[in-house]
């Protein structure tokens, strides 16, 4: 009984999985969902209570973004503060490029407060941050913005590829124009750095 009950409740994950990636955050609703996972909606909330609960459960459930403290442990040791920087922001514009559902994530965050969104966006700065500074590393607030500046930047070039309306010509998704970004970004991010080290 019990792993029946783990079935269906991974069914109906996967069913919000599939409609959101597919059809967008305005489809999303509990009959939706239940004629996506092929389950009885009463399902919805014996299992997660209520929809707001089966967001929360399914932003616990999905692996979204890489996780700073991962990105981290792959960066060589004594890496200069700029490399740290700039491969996190470009790691985390990866893994939004290649991902359909975290692309509608953004898109959902922009526009609606609920649990699934204030879990992959305000939660998760949150823990990330914490995850820095467990790792020895607290940006001041001009590293920060900087930062933020740059990812909404390549953030906002790869929803606009989604509709193949690039800006300026700059469509992430090409292997050549990503390369040209990055070396900006990395240019930015190193001289930013060496003008606060100089101005000292």
């Amino acid at each position: 009984m019990h792993r029946n009950a783990e079935q269906t409740r991974q069914k109906i994950l996967a069913g919000l999985e599939s409609l959101i990636t597919r059809d967008g955050f305005t489809g999303v609703g509990v009959n939706a969902v239940a004629r996506e996972a092929g389950v009885d909606k009463v399902l919805i909330y014996r299992y997660f209570g209520s929809m707001e609960g089966l967001l929360r459960t399914f932003a616990d459930w999905k692996d979204i973004c890489p996780r700073i403290a991962d990105l981290y442990e792959g960066i060589p040791e004594k890496a200069p503060l700029h490399e740290i920087a700039t491969r996190i922001v470009i790691e985390h514009a990866q893994a939004l490029q290649n991902s359909p559902l975290a692309q509608e994530l953004v898109c959902w965050a922009l526009t609606e407060e609920n649990p699934l969104t204030v879990l992959f966006g305000k939660e998760m700065e949150h823990r990330e941050l914490k995850a820095l500074a467990d790792k020895g590393l607290i940006p001041d607030e001009d590293v920060v913005m900087l930062s933020v500046i740059v990812l909404c930047g390549l953030q906002y070039l790869i929803l606009r590829g989604r509709n193949n309306n690039p800006m300026m010509g700059y469509d992430y998704s090409k292997t050549e124009i990503r390369e040209k970004l990055e070396r900006v970004v990395s240019s930015m991010m190193k001289a930013f750095f060496q003008g606060r080290e100089g101005g000292r």
